[in-house]
């Protein structure tokens, strides 16, 4: 049995497993979160759902970048969960870490880039994208889960500091497929959610915090292009917004369109 599939069945006894998980995979698809909010709205399923897609031709990233993925060169994968995104406000720093766990198992250097991104040797590995909206079953929240496998197409989602992929750090017999990955992931998703529902919110914190790329380093704040502010990165409060201390004093960032970007 691989490591991920041990890590995929490690807690057997775990509220959520991936046993309630109804799986949808796709060869190809516009979009596996839109994909899975039509299903949704539309009352085709229901509960917790995961879609995985081989082929992405409209994926999104944060603040609308493309993620466009060939066969087998990146993981594709949404996940569906019948809870409102306020009931869980810290949602996609818990996915993130939860992503990082599975990583880590095979070595890879994650670290998190708040609020949403994988970074692997300070460039880009992945990103997490959590949506929330209402059905006639009630509130639903999907979410996304992008990852690069293979260094062939670097989606646009990706771009800036440069891409990394898996394949940097495994050599090619070792790479999961995508399901491999996919149902790792998962697995890990809901272990992180009910360890956080049961330890609480510092727990997030603490082990985001363990990972943060920016922590300790000079940092400018940036709305679409236009430097706002320049300090010392501090990490979260906690509310979830990005602490920078600059010459006037302590600021808080908070997600909306405003990026971070280490100084020059």
């Amino acid at each position: 049995m691989s490591k991920i599939s041990q890590l995929a069945r490690s807690d057997p006894h775990s509220m959520l497993t991936q046993a309630d998980v109804h799986w949808i995979e796709l060869d190809s698809v516009d979009s596996t979160n839109d994909y899975l909010a039509r299903a949704y709205q539309q009352g085709r399923v229901s509960g917790l759902n995961a879609v995985l897609a081989h082929m992405q031709t409209a994926g999104r990233g944060r603040a609308g970048r493309q993620w466009r993925a060939q066969p087998g060169a990146s993981l594709c994968l949404s996940v569906g969960l019948p809870i409102a995104g306020q009931q869980m406000p810290f949602l996609p720093l818990c996915v993130g870490v939860a992503v990082a766990q599975v990583l880590e198992h095979w070595h890879v250097p994650v670290r998190l880039k708040w609020p949403n991104d994988l970074l692997a040797d300070q460039q880009k590995l992945g990103g997490v994208l959590c949506e929330s909206f209402q059905t006639g079953q009630g509130a639903i929240t999907v979410v996304g889960v992008g990852l690069n496998i293979q260094g062939i197409d670097v989606p646009e989602a990706l771009s800036g500091l440069g891409a990394a992929s898996l394949s940097n750090y495994l050599p090619a017999p070792s790479l999961p497929t995508p399901r491999e990955l996919a149902e790792a992931v998962v697995s890990s998703i809901l272990m992180r959610i009910e360890a956080a529902s049961v330890q609480g919110i510092d727990s997030i914190f603490a082990e985001f915090s363990q990972r943060d790329a920016w922590l300790r380093s000079q940092v400018q704040v940036e709305d679409q292009g236009v430097v706002c502010f320049a300090g010392e990165a501090m990490g979260i409060d906690r509310q979830g917004a990005y602490l920078v201390n600059t010459e006037h004093g302590l600021r808080a960032v908070h997600a909306g369109d405003l990026s971070l970007r280490v100084r020059p």
